[in-house]
């Protein structure tokens, strides 16, 4: 667990920082604004920002593990400076880049949201909407399939969870584990009311059939 006063030091700096990079960003000074989050990052990591350009997401989080706790926080701090990253380079019209960052951040915020100790939780859906936009039809790998149905069961949006496993069932057809999921999932949604079912975009009778389909 980290400490209130922890906790407030990072929000002070986060707001500092990003009070910095939005006017920058404003004035069109791009450069600039990419250099303070290239700053910021190296101060969180302790790396050069090309080495943390390399890091897999995996090697990032043991970066930020204290005591073998994730630091949530600071996570979504270096989840907000890839958001910030990613509109820079769009407006420069650099697009590769620009999806590259969406993707890491889309990636933290996603691993923020299965932690319940975060502090900005109310944030969240908006922040991860925003991206989701941002990348419209963009194909997910397998992992970040698999996080946005979690994220979106958890959510209660039953039907976007749906989707996401579709689109997983598409990319692994020869994966039996998509399979079992989906029988699973349909299952679980029965036991919920109709009530709930159709406030998450489903009904009793479209998951019977699904699961007809499946068996």
């Amino acid at each position: 667990m980290f400490s209130d006063d922890y906790l407030l030091r990072i929000i002070r700096q986060a707001t500092a920082v990003f009070a910095s990079i939005i006017g920058l960003k404003c004035a069109g000074q791009y450069q600039e604004a990419l250099k303070v989050i290239n700053q910021t990052l190296e101060q969180l990591l302790g790396l050069d920002a090309e080495m943390i350009s390399l890091l897999d997401d995996e090697s990032l989080y043991l970066l930020l593990m204290k005591n073998e706790v994730l630091d949530v926080e600071k996570l979504g701090f270096i989840a907000d400076l890839f958001k910030e990253e990613g509109d820079i380079k769009k407006l420069q019209n650099h697009i590769d880049e620009s999806i590259n960052c969406y993707i890491r951040s889309l990636t933290y915020y996603l691993i923020i949201s299965i932690n319940s100790e975060t502090s900005r939780p109310i944030e969240l859906p908006q922040k991860i909407d925003e991206l989701l936009q941002q990348l419209g039809t963009y194909n997910y790998n397998e992992q970040t399939l698999l996080s946005l149905y979690f994220y979106y069961e958890n959510a209660r949006e039953f039907a976007k969870a749906d989707n996401m496993l579709n689109r997983l069932a598409t990319q692994n057809d020869s994966k039996a584990y998509v399979v079992d999921e989906m029988k699973s999932f349909y299952k679980r949604l029965l036991e919920k009311s109709p009530k709930e079912l159709a406030a998450g975009g489903m009904s009793r009778t479209q998951i019977r059939n699904k699961l007809r389909e499946l068996e």
